[in-house]
């Protein structure tokens, strides 16, 4: 199974990217559409969390910047109802955080502004996955030289370190949105984040 892909990209095609690796080898990924817009072609090397599907008529790679993205992904075609497809529109309409936060407090009307997506499916995603995503971490570590993405978007660890402390994530995630443009450590984030949440 592929974890991730690491290469320059050759070209854009529809909602795909060409990347070509260091093996000389070119795979056809398939992304969420705002990282294909920010994807540079033919210039620094980037990095892709892949998730393979297989199908009758075809294997298909979609790639993820990080891997809460792609474990988001992961999580939306178990979905009853909800096929690749449409996990990529989710996850090219909200950005991770946004949709987790819109999946833990059930906002059944935001969900259904995806096309395709009607207030039964959006109930029945929230209702299948509400548990799973409040109590599950979903990103991982990065490798310790950040990949060739920039670096590393700290907003899975500071959810992670301050649910772990026991505060509700749909406190937190409101929160972090505030602090987001401030540029400050983690450290920093932390005791700013908790002095905001011992006020609520």
């Amino acid at each position: 199974m592929i974890g991730y892909l690491e290469g320059t990209v050759l070209a854009r095609v529809d909602d795909t990217v060409l990347l070509r690796t260091a093996g000389g080898v070119g795979y056809q990924v398939r992304l969420p559409l705002p990282l294909l817009a920010e994807l540079p072609v033919g210039e620094a090397s980037v990095r892709l969390y892949i998730v393979t599907v297989v199908r009758d008529t075809e294997i298909a790679l979609f790639g993820f910047a990080k891997p809460e993205g792609k474990r988001l992904f992961e999580l939306l075609v178990k979905t009853s109802g909800i096929g690749p497809k449409l996990a990529m529109a989710f996850l090219s309409a909200f950005r991770p955080a946004e949709l987790r936060t819109a999946i833990l407090q059930q906002d059944v009307a935001l969900l259904s502004t995806i096309p395709g997506v009607g207030r039964k499916t959006a109930t029945r995603l929230c209702v299948e996955l509400g548990d799973r995503i409040g109590r599950e971490p979903l990103g991982l570590a990065e490798p310790a030289d950040g990949g060739g993405n920039g670096a590393a978007d700290r907003a899975g660890d500071l959810i992670s370190a301050l649910t772990n402390l026991g505060y509700p994530e749909k406190d937190v995630v409101p929160i972090l949105r505030q602090l987001a443009g401030d540029d400050l450590s983690f450290a920093d984030k932390i005791k700013q984040a908790l002095r905001l949440l011992s006020k609520r």
